[in-house]
């Protein structure tokens, strides 16, 4: 990968409004490698420059705020996070867009992928700028997800995006469209207790 150079007026939001009813605590705090999933995003989002940075949280906010470090990130509670996760979204595109009305592209990260890096994030920024298409996500189990960045063409689309439909329905509407970065760690997310186990071994 060439050296990082940080794309201009790109924002980032990271959406941890979700309840983990399956898992029994809120993934958000779980520990890995000493420090809460969503404290590892953040930390390794802080590293790039972006334009702005703005994380969503729903369920369990007021405890989660108070264990991680929100750095740089403007925090914003989606009320309707019972909706699912469209809300979210439509939540974090329009607060950037509130507080910059030019912003050119959005990336997308959840809380609960345990292996995002910034060299990732660098190598997703690096080739969206280099294709020059409308969205690029990460490639794993044979399709295409988030972390995902879209640029501005797609945002009124995101803001109409409704229930459980995520960033991927764009990503399925417009396969033309799409550039992919690796990713095959990408499919390990914790919705389950048992999915938390197979984490920790992974670290072992």
């Amino acid at each position: 990968m060439s050296e990082y150079k940080p794309m201009d007026n790109v924002g980032v939001v990271v959406l941890a409004a979700g309840s983990s009813s399956r898992l029994g605590q809120p993934k958000q705090l779980i520990k890995y490698k000493n420090k809460p999933l969503l404290q590892n995003i953040i930390d390794h989002s802080q590293v790039l420059s972006f334009t702005s940075k703005v994380l969503i949280l729903g369920a369990n906010a007021e405890e989660i705020k108070k264990n991680i470090n929100a750095g740089e990130f403007k925090v914003f509670i989606n009320d309707q996070w019972e909706d699912g996760i469209a809300s979210s979204i439509r939540k974090g595109v329009r607060c950037l867009l509130e507080s910059t009305p030019d912003l050119e592209h959005i990336l997308f990260l959840l809380s609960d992928q345990p292996f995002i890096t910034s060299k990732l994030l660098e190598e997703l920024l690096d080739m969206h700028k280099k294709q020059g298409k409308t969205i690029t996500g990460c490639s794993y189990n044979n399709t295409v997800g988030v972390p995902a960045i879209f640029r501005a063409q797609l945002f009124q689309e995101l803001c109409h995006l409704k229930g459980d439909r995520g960033a991927r329905t764009l990503i399925r509407k417009y396969p033309d469209r799409v550039a992919a970065v690796p990713f095959d760690l990408g499919s390990v997310d914790i919705d389950e207790p048992e999915d938390y186990s197979r984490l920790l071994k992974l670290n072992d």
